[in-house]
């Protein structure tokens, strides 16, 4: 995407595709083309918004697979800048707050595009992907998506096959662990405590005894 300003900033695709423009921004990003964004007029910044733009008039629009790619590929992306686990350094201090106030509007869009558009198998394994890189962050609108259009068998599925990501968890790795977090919430938010007992206890060694202790301590147990 270029951007240019006369009154105003103008945008304008340099691919004939959003997937790809995105794809092309990200490969720009990660050579440095965006570093220190804040002092260069943001342009880094004003182009992800802007995508952003673009995507939500798609969505409104119903092209959800359309949109599944490119908030997929956007937003793990931002977790990772974010985070400091990407090439790509846009040297803002919170980068999701920078792209929005309210973020939690782009991961609606993006688990409604996921439960319409995806077989379970599908859905498992970007839902995995994505939790892997969600770290410190955590949103409400992907959990409640999840629970308001899954059925409980649906659920018990995703929740079996997120569980496998987990075979030779260790203490070190870390991407397994946010998705044993994850799937902790949602389990917490369907209610089931015996579930959700039953993956501490599992997990129990694998975890800090900090950490055990406080995810039994949801649940009033000790």
């Amino acid at each position: 995407m270029k951007v240019t300003k006369t009154v105003k900033y103008n945008y304008k695709l340099t691919e004939e595709i959003l997937e790809r423009d995105i794809d092309e921004f990200i490969n720009e990003a990660r050579k440095g083309c965006f570093s220190w964004d804040s002092k260069h007029a943001n342009i880094g910044l004003r182009i992800i918004r802007q995508y952003f733009r673009i995507l939500q008039e798609k969505f409104d629009n119903n092209k959800l697979k359309e949109c599944l790619q490119c908030y997929h590929k956007l937003i793990l992306f931002l977790f990772d800048s974010s985070t400091g686990k990407d090439k790509a350094d846009f040297d803002y201090e919170d980068l999701l707050a920078k792209v929005s106030n309210n973020f939690d509007k782009f991961i609606n869009n993006y688990f409604i595009c996921l439960v319409k558009t995806c077989n379970i198998e599908e859905l498992s394994e970007k839902i995995a992907e994505y939790a892997s890189k969600l770290q410190e962050y955590g949103f409400e609108s992907d959990k409640n998506i999840l629970l308001e259009n899954l059925n409980e068998e649906q659920l018990k599925e995703l929740g079996e096959r997120l569980l496998t990501k987990l075979n030779g968890i260790t203490k070190k790795d870390k991407d397994k662990h946010y998705i044993l977090y994850f799937l902790l919430d949602l389990v917490e938010k369907r209610k089931d405590k015996d579930k959700y007992m039953q993956l501490v206890n599992k997990f129990e060694g694998i975890l800090d005894n900090e950490e055990v202790k406080y995810l039994r301590e949801e649940y009033g147990e000790d």
